[in-house]
């Protein structure tokens, strides 16, 4: 198990929380840039260059707006998600076009829909997101055994683990008792039991933007009981953390790992108050930020997409203090 460092630096996340709005201000003006654009022929979601890029888009937007107070750009969000734009999305998702957006793209959906709810008051969303639900269900109970080895075990689009996790957040917001357990149940049955084909070491992987170990982290420490999570912890974390943050970026989308191993760090670390676990938050947040190269500066290979996961990223810890 993770020690409880007595050399983590309290100034550095001192310094990191006051930074916090300033750079969900430069991630969100490039997330705009990007949103605002007719990328393709998608009817709401046609910025950054594909639709589950625009989606995970409008949900950075609307958090940021939030969070900073920028309420423009809920509003560009707003002249994007007109009532006739999201009929035609729905017709879209009706005829079968958007369904190589199963299950990533869809599971970004869910997490837009809620923040649009939840934060703006706005449900024009719910009746996507819901049909989106239904078709993510169907998706993940249909896999077999084999195929759901291979999708927890995946660093990209097809990650399990982030589609468990989105599912069941939808779950708790539009109540659904009978999703709930059998969430529950997929992950003591399947989750649970993947020590040996996901230890803590497979994220020493960089060549795509998930972390696949963290990521499961994230689903068994959000869905199941504390104390049954504890005791999961105990077991399989045993060793010191060796991830450190990447520097060099050799493939368009290593650029995303900091971020979204910041997503795992941040929910070890409130689930133990292990600060050791702050410190890689941190710690990897404040590295990728000032490599603005990997998120601001190519739009075809980064500034379409690597924003969102920061913007999500710093989220965490302030919507944890609100």
């Amino acid at each position: 198990m993770f020690s409880q460092r007595a050399d983590h630096d309290r100034e550095s996340w001192g310094i990191f929380s006051a930074s916090r709005l300033g750079y969900l201000r430069a991630l969100g003006d490039v997330v705009e840039q990007g949103f605002i654009r007719r990328d393709t022929e998608h009817p709401a979601f046609c910025g950054c260059i594909d639709w589950h890029s625009s989606v995970h888009g409008a949900y950075a937007l609307l958090m940021a707006a939030r969070l900073t107070g920028q309420h423009r750009w809920a509003e560009v969000v707003d002249e994007a998600l007109t009532t006739k734009r999201l009929n035609a999305e729905w017709e879209s998702l009706q005829k079968g076009d958007l369904d190589h957006e199963l299950p990533y793209g869809f599971a970004w959906f869910l997490k837009l829909a809620i923040e649009r709810e939840q934060g703006w008051g706005k449900t024009d969303l719910v009746p996507l997101a819901t049909e989106i639900a239904l078709r993510l269900e169907d998706w993940m109970f249909s896999l077999s055994a084999g195929e759901v080895i291979r999708h927890f075990q995946r660093r990209e689009y097809g990650n399990l683990s982030w589609v468990l996790l989105n599912l069941w957040n939808w779950s708790q917001w539009k109540p659904n008792q009978i999703l709930i357990e059998k969430l529950l149940t997929f992950t003591r049955m399947w989750v649970l039991l993947l020590d040996e084909t996901l230890p803590p070491s497979y994220d020493n992987v960089t060549n795509e933007f998930f972390a696949a170990s963290l990521q499961r982290t994230r689903t068994i420490l959000s869905i199941l009981p504390s104390d049954e999570s504890q005791a999961w912890m105990t077991s399989f974390y045993k060793e010191e953390c060796c991830l450190e943050p990447i520097q060099r970026v050799s493939l368009p989308h290593t650029a995303g790992l900091n971020f979204s191993r910041a997503w795992g760090f941040w929910t070890l670390f409130q689930s133990t108050q292990n600060l050791a676990f702050r410190d890689l938050y941190v710690n990897h947040i404040v590295t990728h930020m000032n490599l603005p190269e990997h998120w601001r500066d190519d739009y075809s290979k980064h500034a379409h997409w690597v924003p969102q996961f920061g913007i999500y990223a710093i989220a965490l810890s302030i919507e944890s203090e609100g």
